[in-house]
């Protein structure tokens, strides 16, 4: 009999884009269910041996009526599941699913993989963050495993005191595919297209890249185009305005395409890759440009910081400075060779640590070690 796995998260969208390429490898091995806010069709139509689950999440909410309910709900889906593992996803998830699991059935192995430690901890507030900490304190049990995309994760969560060493594992974030996301020469076209892709938040530097952008000469200004591809995530608290947001656009060089799901066509369209993050995991559009074969230039923020060798194949500047991001991208902008040469190298950078076959092995060993204790 097939062991079970069941993943808790908060958002399907973010599950979606991040882990089912590895779930659906895991289900021909475990029997695969996802617990989120809503059943995604599309996995239901493409992945039916994935079976879907709802409960009553809300990744903002703080309503502690709401997040009784969440509570009695959870606890009656898992024990109608019995999972052997359950795989929690971000941090609410974290906190609720391993409050349930301790206590309505102790011998339920607990995997957490903190994939950010978003809002709170990227602007710095102390009392959420006091709390955030309290809680993790309270819910979470040491024996959990714990999964960590970047160094600076998993040294907040050992300062807390949570999880032993033997129980951190760290993962070469969410992984891509190298045989669908192909290396690709850069077309000659009459703009160098330089290509963010990612909600659009504060936090994520867009206004870094468009102030930096804007302090370009106007010589370089007329051989760039800078498109954004993202949503306006109106339930994060670093949200940009979209009426605010449109102010800032410039038609022919700074211009915002909305969302899309035709990512690897943009970037192999794409001559420079830019993602000035103030925090992330390991941010899944950095190494879709990498495998595609661009340069990157990012910041040296916690999981940004992971994506590039500096001067090999890209550039790191400090958080919220437009100046030295500017200065990079005018590099990046006058060398062609450099651009070609580095995007080379995110390629080959992608190969040794990125891959989906690496991450899908990387996770299948904490899954087999935990069953196994």
């Amino acid at each position: 009999m097939s062991k079970k796995i069941v993943y808790f998260i908060n958002d399907i969208a973010f599950f979606k884009n991040h882990f089912l390429p590895v779930a659906c490898i895991i289900s021909k091995t475990y029997e695969v269910s996802i617990i989120s806010e809503k059943i995604d069709s599309e996995i239901n139509e493409k992945y039916p041996e994935i079976k879907q689950y709802i409960t009553p999440i809300i990744r903002t909410s703080v309503n502690p009526v709401h997040d009784l309910k969440l509570i009695f709900y959870l606890a009656a889906l898992i024990n109608k599941l019995s999972p052997d593992i359950i795989h929690n996803i971000t941090v609410k998830p974290i906190l609720y699913g391993s409050l349930v699991v301790n206590i309505i059935n102790r011998k339920i192995k607990i995997i957490n993989s903190v994939t950010g430690l978003g809002y709170a901890i990227t602007n710095n507030h102390f009392f959420i963050k006091s709390i955030m900490k309290l809680l993790i304190r309270l819910f979470v049990s040491k024996s959990s495993h714990f999964l960590f995309l970047n160094k600076h994760d998993r040294n907040f969560y050992q300062a807390i005191g949570k999880g032993l060493n033997k129980n951190f594992t760290m993962i070469n974030g969410s992984g891509v595919d190298k045989n669908e996301f192909e290396y690709k020469t850069p077309i000659q076209k009459d703009k160098i297209e330089i290509i963010y892709s990612g909600r659009i938040l504060k936090d994520k530097g867009v206004l870094d890249l468009i102030y930096a952008i804007n302090l370009l000469g106007q010589s370089f200004k007329d051989k760039i185009i800078l498109k954004l591809y993202g949503k306006i995530d109106t339930q994060n608290p670093a949200h940009i305005n979209e009426n605010d947001f449109k102010k800032y656009l410039i038609p022919d060089l700074i211009e915002w395409e909305g969302f899309t799901s035709e990512i690897k066509h943009i970037l192999e369209k794409s001559d420079i890759y830019c993602l000035p993050s103030y925090r992330e995991g390991i941010p899944k559009s950095i190494v879709e440009a990498m495998a595609i074969g661009r340069p990157i230039l990012t910041t040296n923020a916690p999981g940004c910081e992971d994506t590039v060798e500096e001067g090999i194949n890209g550039f790191k500047v400090n958080i919220c400075d437009a100046k030295a991001l500017s200065q990079k991208l005018q590099k990046l902008v006058e060398e062609k060779e450099l651009r070609i040469e580095m995007g080379k190298k995110s390629r080959v950078f992608f190969e040794k640590y990125f891959t989906l076959d690496k991450v899908r092995n990387q996770f299948l060993a904490v899954y087999e070690k935990v069953l196994e204790e």
